[in-house]
């Protein structure tokens, strides 16, 4: 039998009986998280785990209140859970919903299944037991809130047809034939054909791996803590995600957003960082059955395989606090390096954020720190490349310059000139984003950068492009250097007139050169939007003393942390 359902109430399903966001009314860190690690387009076929710290799996499901409900237990301590199609096992030890090249084996996916159902796990396992003892390979199934035995793996309803009756006649059982469910699991000892247990429900399906303590489970190359939910939410390939409490979570992100090897204050900032915005962001990927991805798109996170006793004492000491704004978290961003200032949150994002402020930054040693200083030339040509292949309507570039520094001195607008005389400019984040280009090669890595031309001309210059530039209240005079530099400039060009957007005027506002040029050298410092807390820059005051809540006073303006 086939049993499908309406994709709709499955997704209803899911959303509202078995997805309940963080409760952000405390920053316990042992409430739950539900972090999802392949899901949509990264779905899989299957999925292996193996025991590290612990022996074997309660499998079952999550309840609404995130509390793990058990049904059965598998003493196997490496398992694959796969969808319930016909897969295949190649020479590799790894499974397929292809035919491989070097098959060795295939789990079909239909299946006989008792009629009579069973009130216990004990007495599933009893029947079971006396199938195989037929020859028969049998496995218990949960099905639809009940346990019933499941036997063979055909590949077609025809197949299992086939072998009923022999079947029947031999266990004295009344079978019907099932398979191809959207709503069913299958768990396989891995690297073998050995269907161990499936699950059939309309609800996704729930390990938790058994240990004495804190368990520790191999997944894709990583060590994870807690236990895992599968969730075919479209009915096809599986979504993997991680059931973990809160502090769990966090220090399974301190490894890869911050060296563990650096000073515990800087290890404690970032703890909090992580933490505080989790709690901010939580649920961001609701329609997906988690609260966070573990990609960059909420923050990375790998589990515990790179974490050390630093690392993780680190994020203890820090156990319960958040970091708030008038007594809420506070999104609490953080990049690698500024290059000398943060920045605004509305410069870069457009939006008032009153604890994201623009904050003077010289404790990072931009020589160690990776894209700390860079520098990038690109052609008018390449320029016209990128911007045509985004879809700007633009003849050939001839100029490339900074219109205007923020008061911080980041890059608020970056404008580009054509042979035409049209001028596109890109503002706040779009100035850094615009000219990144994989095809070309180029890639702005903060807000903090310059542009110098270079021109086989004589090297005169006749026009300037220019902006105010407002420090302390006052105008200043500024002129970009062809090292990249921003100097005041005094009276020197006083004698030259400049194109701004007023006119033509003498130069009593901030320089940028706009010669038609056979080159554009983008000179930066640092990595990352600018905005809130540098992870170097914590470093390099962890090593100066700063204790972890001077550190974050510093990059979040008004701050305060304490219980949550």
């Amino acid at each position: 039998m086939q049993k499908k359902m309406n994709v709709v109430l499955f997704f209803i399903a899911v959303v509202f009986f078995f997805f309940a966001p963080i409760r952000a009314e405390a920053a316990n860190d042992s409430q739950i998280l539900k972090i999802g690690l392949y899901y949509g387009t990264t779905a899989l076929p299957s999925a292996n785990l193996a025991n590290e710290v612990g022996s074997g799996y309660d499998v079952g499901y999550y309840d609404s209140n995130r509390n793990f409900i058990k049904i059965y237990s598998i003493s196997d301590e490496k398992i694959t859970v796969m969808k319930d199609k016909t897969i295949y096992l190649a020479g590799d030890g790894l499974y397929y919903d292809v035919v491989p090249a070097t098959q060795t084996g295939k789990i079909g996916a239909y299946h006989l299944q008792t009629e009579t159902t069973f009130s216990s796990d004990a007495d599933v396992i009893n029947t079971t037991n006396k199938i195989k003892s037929c020859g028969y390979a049998a496995f218990p199934a949960y099905v639809d809130g009940s346990y019933v035995v499941r036997i063979g793996s055909y590949t077609s309803t025809l197949e299992a047809m086939s072998a009923m009756s022999a079947v029947s006649a031999a266990t004295g059982l009344s079978l019907r034939t099932v398979g191809l469910s959207e709503t069913c699991y299958t768990v396989t000892a891995t690297k073998t054909t050995n269907i161990l247990f499936e699950f059939d429900n309309n609800m996704p399906f729930g390990i938790s791996p058994k240990a004495d303590g804190k368990s520790e489970t191999w997944f894709k190359g990583y060590k994870y803590y807690g236990g895992f939910e599968y969730n075919r939410l479209l009915g096809n390939d599986i979504n993997v995600v991680n059931i973990v409490k809160l502090g769990d979570y966090i220090k399974g992100v301190i490894p890869y957003e911050m060296n563990p090897s650096w000073p515990k204050e800087a290890l404690k900032a970032q703890a909090l960082c992580a933490k505080s915005y989790a709690l901010t962001i939580s649920g961001k990927h609701r329609s997906s059955g988690f609260d966070l991805c573990a990609t960059d798109d909420c923050q990375v996170y790998r589990g515990c395989t790179l974490a050390t006793s630093n690392s993780n004492s680190a994020v203890d000491e820090v156990s319960g606090l958040a970091v708030l704004y008038n007594g809420s978290p506070a999104q609490t961003y953080f990049h690698s390096s500024d290059g000398g200032s943060t920045e605004d949150a509305k410069n870069v994002w457009g939006g008032d954020i009153p604890y994201l402020k623009a904050v003077p930054d010289d404790f990072e040693d931009l020589t160690k720190a990776t894209n700390g200083k860079w520098s990038k030339t690109i052609t008018p040509a390449q320029v016209t490349t990128i911007l045509q292949s985004k879809g700007y309507d633009i003849a050939n570039v001839v100029s490339l310059y900074v219109d205007q520094f923020t008061d911080a001195g980041n890059v608020y607008r970056l404008s580009v000139k054509d042979s035409n005389g049209k001028v596109l400019n890109f503002e706040r984040e779009k100035a850094r984003l615009i000219l990144n280009s994989s095809s070309v090669g180029t890639f702005v890595y903060s807000m903090r950068f310059t542009v110098t031309s270079g021109s086989s001309s004589s090297g005169s210059v006749s026009d300037f492009y220019a902006s105010d530039k407002q420090i302390n209240g006052q105008t200043k005079q500024y002129a970009i250097g062809s090292d990249g530099s921003v100097k005041l400039t005094g009276n020197i060009l006083a004698n030259s007139s400049m194109i701004t957007g007023n006119g033509i005027q003498k130069p009593d506002q901030q320089l940028q050169t706009a010669t038609t040029a056979d080159s554009f050298t983008i000179s930066g410092r640092g990595w990352g939007h600018n905005i809130g807390l540098s992870q170097w820059g914590a470093r390099g005051m962890a090593e100066q003393d700063w204790t972890y809540d001077k550190i974050l006073k510093y990059y979040y303006t008004g701050i305060t942390i304490s219980n949550y």
